[in-house]
This record gives structure tokens, C-alpha cells and sequence, in this order.
């Protein structure tokens, strides 16, 4: 998925086989690359984001369970600062939102301007205390894995004087693709200006999509939000800046507060990763039983693995199947308590269990934090 934009050779150079970016000889400037995602975009992230598009959704006549359906995602914990998701999760929300109100161009900048700086609990504070805007973005691709963006992005300082912040997201469902694509590049934009609140202070140049727009349904908030040309069916999503911009220093920089963010953001990223590739496969899975009474070698069977071969996975992802369906079990349990309408054999079939007595020892090790037991 990132190969292209993450090929970066000793010299800082792009590997010219890349194809991502042009090279420009008679600038002698050109193309230098600055920052690269390397996490993937299947990770773990907070509900804030598919809070902020179900409040927009219910704004504009559509109800939560609309927008929840087929996520797994319990209303009750939209409000939960502590609550995590699998992308899969947020992706189902957004599918929802596109089928309401329709894949229409502008939709995701309308969503992602509501994406604020405060969204990203720690992260937005590292960007606002960074030191230059070139840290800014140093910082913010670094940690990419603490936003809801889902394009792969990279930034190089391109011709004619501009710094570049390229995005691409081949790799994401297609009838989901321009929403996704949208809100990433307004999102991104809103940090900039939130970090330099200051009119004129962020010196925006052009926006390139890489999808098509009927010209006769060229939405206004493209005009209204960016404030810049915005031009369609380009060979690659780009956000254009001044490259002067990169040296601007935010009004609230802070290197002690930078550094303090900077390990914060740095123990959630590990924390989550931890979360990702196959564990996560194994996690979705099983979120989407009507029953957890599995097997580790019915779960292989049915992702296709060897049941050794999945076990030694989960093992260099640094957890277990136990592990994993513990967590699931207890994820499940929390969401099915909340309601008083569920019978407490029906949360304990859920779980996989026999009788309710089971459940409840169960949650008696998980209150005392002690080893849950697996199947």
C-alpha cells in the first residue's frame, strides 16, 4: 500500500522507480521528500470520528441506528473517550453516511472541516506545540496511526517553489474511496488552520483530486471551504502549499510540551499496533459471530490459516488467541449489559458460554485483572 510514497533511499531521495513523485533537474530542489506514513490505515482509532458523523448525520434527518447498522458499534459508547474500533468498523459507518446521502462530491469536505484539532486528544497537541510546520509534518506522518484518516500520505517539496502533501487510497473500498479521500484533505486542512488560526496565515495554493467532477455539479463548499482552486481527475491527490510555510513557527510552540506529547503519542502508537494485522483479522472475525463459543482451529479454517500458522502469527504480533477472544468476550459483555432488555442466558450463549454463573466468573477476573480463560 505504501511502498511508493515509503521507498526513501540514504540521500533522502524518492527512489526514482517509485512513480510518485516527478523529477524536476532544473530546480535542483525539487521532489525532496520530507515525511512518509508507515503505518497502515487498518489500525485501531477512537470513536470520535464516527461520533462527529453521526451528530452531522442527525443534524441532517438521519438517526444513529441508520448509521450504526452492520458496524457492531454500541450507540452507548459513542460518547466513550476511552472506546476503540477497528477501521472495518468506522469504514461501515461511512458506507451508511454515502448510501443516506448519497456519493456525492463535497460530502466528505463537509465532514472532515468538523474535524478539529481538539479530535485528536494528544496528537493535536503535539502538532500545536511542534516547533516549525516542518515538524508539524515530520510529526503528524509520523503518528498518522492516532488520526481516523485512512489515504496513505506523504509531503516533498515539489517544483516551482511549493511543498506537496500527497495522498492516495487505491486501496480502500471504491464506493467509499471519495468520501474518504475528501474528508482526509479538509480534515488536514482544518489542523492547519487551527494551528495557525490567523487568517492568511497558512498559504494554501491549489487542491488536486484525483477523481472525476461533473462541472455542472461542482459542489460550492469546494469553493467556500478551501478557498483555492480546486481541480479533479489528477494523477494524485495533492494538497499545494508555499514551501516558505514549512519554516513557519506556530504561535504555540513549546518544545517541553512537544516533548511531552511527542512519548504520549508514542506509547498509544505501540499500544495499537499491537492491535493490527492478524490480531485484528481474528478480532473483526469475531466480533461478527452471533456466538464466541470458537475454537482457535475453527477461526484458522475459516481465515484460511493453519491453526499453527495463525498461532505463531498472533504470537509475533506479541498476544494469543486467548488473549484475544478474552478481549472480545469482555468488549461484548460491556456493550450487552447496557441494555436491560437482553436476558442474561442471551448475553451468555453470546459469549460462548453454557450458563450464566460462567459469565459472571468470568467477569470477576476480568474486574481483578487477572488472565481471562480462552477456548
Amino acid at each position: 500500500m505504501i511502498d511508493a510514497f515509503a521507498r526513501v533511499g540514504e540521500t533522502g531521495q524518492m527512489d526514482p522507480g517509485a512513480g510518485v513523485l516527478d523529477s524536476s533537474p532544473a530546480t535542483g530542489r525539487s521532489n525532496r521528500v520530507i515525511a512518509a506514513i508507515t503505518d497502515s490505515w487498518d489500525h485501531p482509532r477512537t470513536m470520535v470520528g464516527v461520533s462527529i458523523i453521526v451528530d452531522w448525520a442527525a443534524r441532517h434527518g438521519a438517526d444513529a441506528a441508520a448509521l450504526l447498522r452492520g458496524s457492531h458499534i454500541d450507540p452507548g459508547t459513542l460518547a466513550d473517550p476511552h472506546a476503540l474500533i477497528e477501521a472495518q468498523q468506522e469504514i461501515a459507518v461511512i458506507r451508511n453516511l454515502v448510501t443516506t446521502f448519497g456519493d456525492r462530491p463535497g460530502l466528505g469536505v463537509e465532514l472532515g472541516r468538523l474535524y478539529h484539532l481538539t479530535a485528536y486528544g494528544y496528537f493535536g497537541y503535539l502538532l500545536a506545540s511542534c516547533a516549525s510546520v516542518r515538524e508539524v509534518t515530520e510529526k503528524g506522518l509520523q503518528y498518522a496511526l492516532l488520526t481516523f484518516a485512512f489515504s496513505t500520505m506523504a509531503a516533498h517539496v515539489g517544483d516551482h517553489g511549493h511543498y506537496v502533501l500527497a495522498m492516495e487510497a487505491d486501496d480502500i473500498p471504491a464506493d467509499v474511496r471519495r468520501f474518504v479521500i475528501e474528508r482526509d484533505v479538509a480534515a488536514t486542512v482544518q489542523i492547519q488552520r487551527e494551528i495557525f488560526p490567523h487568517p492568511h496565515r497558512v498559504p494554501l495554493r491549489e487542491v488536486r483530486l484525483t477523481f472525476g467532477i461533473d462541472e455542472a455539479r461542482r459542489p460550492p463548499v469546494y469553493w467556500n471551504y478551501f478557498r483555492v482552486p480546486v481541480s479533479a481527475s489528477r494523477p494524485r491527490t495533492e494538497i499545494v502549499f508555499d514551501e516558505a510555510y514549512l519554516d513557519q513557527i506556530p504561535p504555540m510552540a513549546n518544545p517541553h510540551t512537544a516533548q511531552l506529547m511527542a512519548a504520549q503519542c508514542e506509547r498509544i502508537r505501540a499500544e495499537r499496533l499491537h492491535r493490527t494485522g492478524v490480531a485484528a483479522r481474528v478480532r473483526a472475525f469475531l466480533l461478527d459471530q452471533s456466538s464466541l463459543d470458537l475454537t482457535l482451529e475453527e477461526i484458522a479454517e475459516r481465515l484460511h490459516y493453519a491453526p499453527r500458522t495463525l498461532r505463531r502469527h498472533l504470537e509475533h504480533e506479541g498476544t494469543t488467541f486467548r488473549a484475544v477472544l478474552a478481549e472480545v468476550r469482555r468488549s461484548v459483555a460491556e456493550n450487552l449489559l447496557r441494555d436491560p432488555a437482553v436476558p442474561k442466558y442471551e448475553i451468555a450463549r453470546r459469549l460462548g458460554y453454557q450458563e450464566w454463573s460462567s459469565l459472571a466468573r468470568a467477569r470477576r477476573r476480568w474486574q481483578a485483572g487477572s488472565p481471562a480463560a480462552g477456548r
